[in-house]
């Protein structure tokens, strides 16, 4: 078993100490890479820019020569050596979802960022480590090992990952965190939270569980052995991450009121948690096995993400955390947006998704001129997709029937959604229709970028779609826009003031 050892001896210096045992090492040369990007975040970070300090010894604890042969390869001259201890510093000072971050306060990490695989050797279990300050504590989704010792000091113990893929999706928050336990069909669940801020813990506890239980029910049950909310409190940033059997999820620390400003964690949880059956378990085929060094291409992003973004808050009116009426303004917030992005006659959702490593995480000022968001319009075209199926079945069929029949077709295990037929062959079986209707509307709104025919979507629900301006406050007048985004840099100009009046000269 290839173990890792996580330490980190001075927080206030933002550097993991990282050893890795390799044992059965068969080869003179012994590679390990670190990947470039973590899964669920489609952009090459270059994670190994981070590493200082490498060494590589042998079991006799001499020192084993290495070079670099690659931007994020170090190779080992292993000789006749069988195994080999590997030591390296990573610096992590980026506080984010999908980066790492130690301080004196904490240290979280992705695997993916800290942990080096070897080639070849990526589906064999792995067990890591993690020694912690004095006082802290280790909070993960990965299961204890025969060594772990289940109680007491959790700096002892050793988790162990299946492979790399699983270690790659399990983060870890080590410090003082709290930890609030819940169980849901006597599955064990955690809020796992460093940092405070207006939070109510008791209402945290029962608006996630009813969360849970919402998207158990339309899955028929839960996949997972055990589920921890890793939840960072901080000031002003935002964001989530999925993993298999946990997240981690960024909020401003003030989030919780009122309650407007509460949607946003009910929606992003809510967001994170359905992404444990799409993308996690049902995926496109081209996301797994990874490939850690390159782009990992699909044109199912839309898929992924946007039947994602349209059930976060529609599961969240199901299960009574948020009122239709609201539903319908934020829909109505949505529509604008996408309607406000010349991008959507340039850019398709299959573009979107397929260019995701080169627009959609580097955004300029020509962004809402060329591209649209594969969540924004991904959502929205889920709209009129499950409008239609409900039309085409007089209301017995919808879009939850057609991502359950994909869920079966398509196990973890399996090898994932084909890129081509997979998705509309599933949505034809459900509606039973097989004239070519949905077809036409995958060639339309998802490969191609005609304009969503947001009226008759919503007609089939009852309802109107009005076009107008918002209402302006009282005295004000209607709004207008010229189609600029302005900012305030720098110090405003003032002019001089005029100097004493003078007789012209002749």
């Amino acid at each position: 078993m290839i173990t890792y050892t996580i330490t980190m001896p001075e927080p206030h210096t933002h550097l993991f100490h990282v050893e890795v045992v390799i044992d059965a090492v068969t080869s003179s040369v012994l590679d390990l890479v670190l990947p470039g990007w973590t899964p669920g975040s489609y952009m090459i970070r270059e994670y190994a820019r981070h590493v200082q300090e490498f060494a590589a010894l042998g079991p006799d604890g001499a020192a084993l020569p290495w070079r670099k042969t690659a931007k994020d390869t170090w190779r080992v001259e292993a000789g006749a050596a069988g195994a080999a201890l590997v030591r390296y510093k990573v610096y992590a000072n980026e506080l984010t979802v999908r980066t790492s971050h130690l301080d004196a306060s904490h240290g979280y990490f992705n695997p993916s960022t800290l942990c080096m695989y070897v080639p070849g050797r990526t589906e064999e279990p792995l067990g890591v480590h993690v020694d912690a300050p004095e006082g802290w504590r280790v909070s993960t989704a990965l299961e204890l090992g025969d060594r772990g010792q289940g109680t007491g000091d959790r700096g002892r113990e050793v988790f162990v990952a299946q492979d790399y893929d699983e270690l790659v999706d399990s983060p870890f928050e080590c410090g003082t965190q709290r930890v609030l336990p819940f169980t849901v069909d006597e599955v064990p669940h955690e809020i796992v939270i460093w940092g405070r801020g207006n939070e109510d813990e008791a209402r945290l506890v029962a608006d996630t569980r009813r969360i849970v239980e919402v998207q158990r029910d339309m899955f028929d049950g839960l996949p997972y052995p055990h589920y921890s909310f890793i939840l960072h409190l901080t000031d002003g940033r935002g964001g989530g991450l999925e993993h298999r059997n946990s997240v981690t999820n960024m909020v401003d620390r003030w989030t919780f009121r009122p309650e407007r400003s509460y949607e946003r964690y009910l929606s992003l949880t809510s967001h994170e948690l359905f992404h444990v059956w799409n993308v996690k378990r049902l995926r496109p085929a081209p996301l797994g096995p990874f490939d850690y060094r390159s782009e990992n291409y699909t044109r199912l992003l839309w898929f992924v993400e946007g039947v994602t973004s349209y059930y976060d808050e529609l599961l969240l009116v199901r299960a009574g955390l948020m009122q239709p009426g609201r539903f319908l303004e934020k829909l109505a917030d949505e529509i604008l947006a996408l309607q406000g992005q010349p991008g959507r006659h340039v850019q398709s959702l299959e573009e979107s998704s397929f260019d995701a490593w080169v627009k959609f995480y580097r955004p300029d000022e020509n962004t809402a001129n060329s591209s649209i968001s594969y969540y924004l319009k991904g959502s929205l075209v889920c709209l009129l997709l499950d409008m239609e199926i409900r039309r085409r079945t007089g209301g017995e069929r919808s879009l939850d029937d057609v991502v359950r029949e994909l869920y079966g077709r398509y196990p973890i295990s399996g090898p994932g959604i084909p890129e081509e037929g997979g998705v509309i062959a599933a949505v034809e079986a459900v509606a039973g229709a097989h004239d070519g209707a949905f077809r036409d509307f995958f060639a339309r709104y998802i490969a191609g970028t005609d304009e969503l025919d947001y009226a008759a979507a919503l007609a089939a629900a009852g309802l109107e779609l009005r076009w107008g301006h918002r209402q302006p406050r009282a005295g004000g007048a209607a709004p207008a826009w010229l189609g600029l985004k302005l900012k305030r840099q720098g110090r405003p100009h003032r002019p001089a003031a005029p100097g004493p009046a003078r007789r012209p000269r002749c």
